[in-house]
């Protein structure tokens, strides 16, 4: 059941008068608590009471926070043009930390319509689906988007929140790395939402003003319809300096109507579809597989069996959710799945 503000507050008055609080300490903790009840948010009053919400000693969230190095383990993956990503993944007790705060006060609090990234209900289709049919799509990336992201910009959006300077301080630091977002914590792309709202927020205005198409999913910044590109281009750049950010000037993709337009990995130029090349590969292996054999292939391409099927059975499912009624790809699912 939930509880109703003026119960709250009565037995919160009545406890502390029991306590001794005078009524002015009072009223100013049920100010600060009605703020966060009415964005129903859990109200924290301070760092110890964070240690009985999450259900930690507030001596390990102090040194999860004082010395963070201690309670990631670090390691890198592959990225698709061939280079390396950090990943800084969080011990598990210090990562359902992150997901309490995650769940119970970041997913709590209001993005951008236009951000379309790491929300539950929206994915790379949605943000694609915006772009169809445009005659320009321009296409730009924001350089390291989250080790940007310092410190001092997570305190400042939970301290917007409402929460206190003592609790702000608590949860940036279990939220942060060596001052930055960790990508490997489940709290940073929400974190990273929320703290890009002033972008959201000014190219939104822009594209509504000019009549184009804006939206960014996590790093990836689109805008689609008719526009003078340089303009843009400034716009964007002043725009991310004045976050402290840059734009990445070699992922700047303009696509014109002729050429093919691709947002988030699918193409848009009509209606959704996955890349032609994408499509040609996957036929490509099975026809492989039926001619050669699955092991004899392997054989050839140097590949495990587990991890050859597991990536081909993730491209086919990535065009069957791009194309869900797709007959040819569907088939190809059912015929992998056989090899599992």
């Amino acid at each position: 059941m939930i509880m109703k503000w003026p119960t709250y507050k009565r037995r919160f008055f009545n406890r502390a008068k029991a306590e001794g609080f005078n009524k002015d300490y009072i009223k100013q903790c049920l100010d600060y608590a009605y703020n966060l009840f009415t964005r129903n948010l859990p109200i924290i009053y301070d760092q110890e009471h964070v240690s009985l919400l999450v259900g930690y000693n507030l001596s390990y969230l102090l040194r999860a926070s004082n010395k963070p190095d201690a309670f990631y383990r670090e390691f890198e993956i592959l990225k698709k043009n061939g280079g390396k990503r950090k990943i800084s993944e969080p011990l598990p007790s210090l990562k359902e930390i992150q997901r309490w705060i995650l769940d119970n006060i970041l997913y709590k609090c209001e993005v951008s319509r236009f951000a379309k990234a790491f929300i539950p209900s929206k994915s790379i289709k949605e943000n694609a689906r915006f772009h169809r049919g445009q005659r320009l799509v321009l296409s730009l990336d924001i350089k390291d988007f989250f080790s940007s992201i310092k410190f001092d910009k997570v305190y400042s959006l939970y301290k917007s929140i409402g929460y206190s300077k003592s609790v702000a301080v608590l949860l940036a630091k279990l939220s942060t790395l060596n001052n930055c977002l960790p990508q490997g914590a489940p709290t940073s792309p929400a974190l990273s939402n929320l703290i890009s709202h002033r972008i959201d927020k000014r190219f939104s205005s822009f594209a509504i003003k000019n009549k184009v198409r804006y939206t960014r999913y996590a790093d990836d910044i689109t805008f689609s319809g008719n526009f003078n590109v340089g303009n843009l281009i400034r716009l964007a750049t002043c725009v991310l300096d004045d976050e402290k950010l840059s734009l990445n000037q070699s992922k700047t993709r303009l696509m014109m109507k002729h050429q093919k337009q691709e947002v988030t990995g699918i193409v848009v130029n009509e209606k959704l579809q996955a890349p032609r090349a994408l499509r040609r590969k996957v036929r490509q292996e099975v026809y492989y597989i039926n001619k050669y054999g699955l092991d004899s292939h392997l054989n050839a391409i140097g590949s495990t069996r587990a991890n050859y099927i597991e990536h081909l059975k993730g491209l086919v499912q990535f065009v069957i959710f791009v194309n869900e009624k797709d007959t040819e790809f569907c088939e190809y699912l059912k015929y992998l799945k056989e090899y599992t």
